[in-house]
């Protein structure tokens, strides 16, 4: 008897217990339309609308258009980056956000947003930050060359 027979033979042999279908409460509050509360409509004595019936908003509707006007307000697309930073001054900046209840995304944000408003602090902060980068390259080098002989040998 070959392999493929046996196959056969189990797949045929094999009953499966038929089970009746259950009557699912979460299933059927998703696929029933939600109904919309009735409005009624006031009319004065005269027969026309009266305003409270023309200035009636449902307040669902109302606080879905607030909500979506003061999401307008928030930033669109955040972009996620990853920075590296002196040890020292990375726990210094924790410290600040952890008293101040801030993340350090949204403190580099408002520090940027300030130096980008006076061009004085902006070239102080340039001048500072070229000087890191310097000091960064030259130690990354001597890193490298460090590496290197221990790897090579004098």
């Amino acid at each position: 008897m070959s392999s493929g027979d046996l196959l056969e033979d189990l797949r045929s042999n094999r009953q499966r217990v038929v089970v009746p279908d259950r009557d699912d409460p979460l299933l059927q509050q998703t696929t029933t339309t939600p109904k919309k509360p009735e409005q009624t409509i006031d009319l004065d004595e005269s027969g026309n609308l009266s305003k409270a019936s023309v200035n009636r908003v449902p307040t669902q509707e109302k606080e879905s258009s607030n909500c979506d006007k003061e999401l307008d307000n928030y930033p669109s697309k955040l972009k996620r980056l990853t920075i590296r930073l002196d040890e020292e001054i990375c726990l210094e900046l924790d410290a600040v956000c952890s008293r101040q209840t801030l993340t350090a995304e949204t403190l580099i944000e408002s520090l940027f947003c300030q130096c980008d408003a006076n061009p004085n602090l902006m070239k102080k902060v340039l001048k500072d930050a070229k000087e890191r980068y310097k000091k960064r390259k030259q130690a990354g080098v001597k890193k490298r060359v460090a590496s290197m002989q221990q790897k090579y040998g004098d």
